[in-house]
């Protein structure tokens, strides 16, 4: 028996919705929206269960904690959000960012939440105490979208700066680009483990 996927559309958001994520368990969808909130839908009944309000911008991207405790935004209000997805609670705020944030991604270890900005850096904090521990430097533009990679070792990101960088996240080194013309701008990234090697 597979996960009953509703069968309506999924309606609340009163501006576009810029980035959704299905938790681990299978039981809710997380969706970001210009209308500047995070909400929660049930993927039973497709029934808004939990609005997150706090954002003053519009909100560009949801992740979801591997352990399914928590919900990570992204604003273009420059933050970076944690709240409870149990209670919608926000739970920290993460602050450092010059520029909109356009990305969140969550370490497979729940330890590490980062986030890629306008401000062309990738910024790795404590999930646990919402401290920043270093900054991913390199992108000469705006940085799009941040992975971590199935080793949960790496980061990948893509920039504006037609470059896609992979990067250490204990020691924040560059430790592979690709580069070129023909790559244009990168805007979202997905990563797969390849086990054929």
């Amino acid at each position: 028996m597979g996960v009953q996927w509703p069968r309506k559309p999924l309606v609340g958001h009163t501006g576009w919705v810029t980035s959704v994520v299905v938790t681990p368990d299978l039981q809710f969808i997380v969706s970001g929206s210009e209308d500047m909130t995070v909400r929660v839908c049930s993927l039973a009944s497709g029934e808004e269960v939990r609005r997150l309000e706090g954002h003053t911008w519009t909100v560009n991207s949801v992740a979801v904690t591997p352990n399914g405790q928590h919900i990570i935004s992204g604003s273009r209000d420059k933050t970076v959000r944690v709240w409870s997805l149990s209670t919608g609670q926000e739970v920290r705020r993460l602050e450092g960012h010059t520029e909109a944030v356009s990305s969140v991604a969550v370490t497979r270890d729940d330890q590490h939440v980062l986030s890629g900005s306008e401000d062309s850096s990738i910024r790795v904090w404590l999930l646990s105490s919402g401290e920043e521990v270093r900054q991913l430097r390199g992108h000469t533009d705006w940085v799009t979208s941040v992975a971590i990679a199935p080793d949960g070792l790496h980061a990948v990101s893509g920039s504006w700066d037609r470059t896609v960088r992979v990067w250490s996240i204990a020691s924040g080194e560059e430790v592979r680009r690709m580069e070129g013309r023909s790559l244009g701008c990168c805007r979202s990234l997905s990563l797969r483990m390849d086990h054929t090697s």
